[in-house]
């Protein structure tokens, strides 16, 4: 038989990400397309509790963007989900069905725990890795902390601390003020404690991997990328002093001349700080001289389990 052509979404609190690919009933699969946009759905659900009507227009559109490339590439089904911002926010339903509408699919809102399980399983096939993982995906409104191995996802949770939700709680200088990147340091610290046990650092090795943007960017910025490349960042090593580096420069610049730093995508500019600072804070907690970086979050997740279920 012929392989269905199918496209997995995942709608985040900052980005909109598309995987479109043929796949047939053995579960292979041929990727045929793979981007993004930034539209910020999820800014100032931290503060307001709501999803704006600017930050829901914006997200619209680009859904409506992705529907008219999968109509012209003959996509047969699409599977969306949504994450931190459509948990959170208190007008979620109704934004929820707006937006379903204007994809003409509908967008199914996923658990933190759901959310981790998916990009863990995008870690396990992605990536040729054995021992202990610890996969990271740092999001806009969330965390999630996902342990296991090659075989098996062991234990998940989802902290409430993201890349926007950070920067509008404590960033609000231009350049930031040394004691705004303290107070959100304290504040990472604290949430991170709570963390199980068995999340912990142990002696068995633990192999960090970062998934999603903030992890996919800081490794663009370390390869000084002028235009993002898949197979450069996926795979990756990016070494914690790197992104101390990197802190150092996003706190000496405003924000302006963030968005001139090659492999920093212009539309992340005012939050990566956030991002950078969240990793690093991870990083000294497990004690981790660095971590691997898969470009495969949640959108993968969902195509491996569709060619495994077919």
């Amino acid at each position: 038989m012929s392989p269905k052509r199918s496209a997995f979404i995942d709608v985040g609190t900052n980005t909109v990400l598309c995987l479109i690919a043929d796949l047939r009933e053995s579960g292979r699969f041929r990727v045929l397309d793979d981007f993004s946009e930034i539209v910020g759905l999820g800014r100032g659900v931290d503060q307001t509790g709501r999803i704006s009507a600017a930050g829901e227009e914006r997200c619209g559109e680009t859904l409506e963007r992705y529907r008219a490339h999968c109509d012209h590439l003959g996509v047969e089904e699409i599977f969306a989900v949504g994450t931190s911002a459509l948990r959170d926010a208190a007008n979620s339903a109704e934004v929820k069905a707006r937006l379903s509408a204007r994809l003409g699919a509908d967008i199914r809102v996923i658990s933190g725990d759901q959310e981790a399980a998916y990009s863990f399983l995008a870690v396990q096939r992605g990536l040729s890795l054995s021992g202990e993982l610890l996969a990271i995906d740092i999001g806009g409104g969330s965390t999630e902390f996902m342990r296991g191995n090659a075989d098996a996802l062991s234990r998940a949770v989802s902290v409430d601390i993201g890349s926007v939700r950070l920067t509008e709680r404590f960033l609000h200088s231009d350049p930031v003020r040394a004691e705004e990147v303290a107070a959100l340091n304290d504040a990472v610290d604290r949430a991170l404690a709570r963390l199980g046990t068995e999340f912990l650092p142990s002696e068995r090795p633990l192999t960090l991997v970062g998934i999603a943007g903030t992890f996919t960017t800081l490794a663009a910025v370390a390869k000084q990328l002028e235009r993002y490349n898949h197979a450069e960042v996926h795979g990756s090593r990016l070494s914690r002093a790197e992104v101390r580096r990197q802190i150092d420069l996003y706190r000496r610049n405003t924000i302006a001349e963030r968005k001139k730093i090659a492999g920093l995508e212009p539309k992340r500019a005012d939050v990566i700080l956030a991002g950078a600072c969240l990793s690093d804070r991870i990083m000294d907690l497990f004690r981790a001289d660095g971590v691997l970086v898969s470009d495969q979050g949640v959108r993968y997740g969902l195509l491996y389990e569709r060619a495994q279920w077919g």
